[in-house]
C-alpha cells in the first residue's frame, strides 16, 4: 500500500477528517490533500509525525513507495536493456549486410558504376539498420541521463533495481562536458573506422 493510501486508512480508521489530521501534525488541511492525492510528498519530520500518530514505523508507511520505486527501477533497467540489446542487433545485421553484399558480387550497377548491384545493396541495408541501431542507442543514453547513470557502478545498482546513489568524486560527474566529448570522440573514431572499411571495399 502506497503512503497516500496509508494516510487515508490510518486517518478513517481513527475517525479523523483532513482538517484534524493536519492541526494533529501541524500542517495545513491542503497539505494533507495533497500528500493523499499523491500531489507532493511529506518530509522526514512529518512522517515521523505521521509514524507516532498512527502507531507505526516509517518503514511501515513507506513500504509501498519504496516497492513501487523498484518495480519502476526495474522497468526502466528492462527497457534500456532490450534498445541496447536491439540495437546491437540491428547494427550486427548491417555489418552482415554489408559483408554479404560484397561478397555475393553480381556484376556492376548501372546506377555506380563502381559497385555492383549487391554491393550497393548491401551499403544500403547497412546504412540504414546501422542508423536505426544509433537512434535506439540515443535512446538509453537518454534514459541513462533522465535516472542520473553516470559511472559503472551506477549502472549496477540500477540493474539490481536499487537507486544508485551518486559519487560526485567521479570524472563523469565532475567533468559532464569532458565525458560528453569523449564519448562523441569514441563515436566518431568507431564512424571513421567503419567508414574506412566500407571506402577500401569500395574503391
Amino acid at each position: 500500500m502506497e503512503l497516500k493510501e496509508q494516510i487515508k486508512a490510518h486517518r478513517a480508521r481513527m475517525g479523523l477528517s483532513q482538517e484534524e489530521l493536519a492541526e494533529r501534525i501541524y500542517v495545513s488541511r491542503q497539505t494533507i490533500s495533497n500528500w493523499e492525492t499523491d500531489r507532493t510528498y511529506p518530509d522526514v519530520q512529518s512522517l515521523l509525525l505521521l509514524s507516532t500518530l498512527f502507531e507505526t514505523s516509517i518503514d511501515e508507511l513507506v513500504k509501498g513507495d519504496v516497492e513501487t520505486m523498484e518495480e519502476t527501477i526495474k522497468a526502466e533497467w528492462e527497457k534500456m536493456r532490450r534498445l541496447a540489446l536491439l540495437a546491437w542487433a540491428l547494427i550486427g545485421v548491417g555489418m552482415v549486410c554489408l559483408t554479404a553484399g560484397f561478397v555475393m558480387d553480381t556484376g556492376p550497377s548501372s546506377v555506380i558504376s563502381s559497385l555492383s548491384e549487391s554491393e550497393l545493396l548491401g551499403l544500403v541495408a547497412f546504412l540504414l539498420f546501422w542508423l536505426f541501431g544509433m537512434e535506439l542507442l540515443s535512446h538509453v543514453e537518454h534514459l541513462k541521463k533522465a535516472n542520473d547513470l553516470v559511472t559503472y557502478q551506477d549502472i549496477v545498482s540500477f540493474s539490481k533495481g536499487e537507486k544508485p546513489t551518486p559519487d560526485e568524486s567521479a570524472f563523469g560527474r565532475r567533468h559532464p562536458l569532458a565525458r560528453s566529448l569523449i564519448m562523441f570522440t569514441v563515436c566518431a573514431v568507431i564512424g571513421g573506422v567503419v567508414g574506412y572499411i566500407v571506402a577500401s571495399f569500395v574503391a
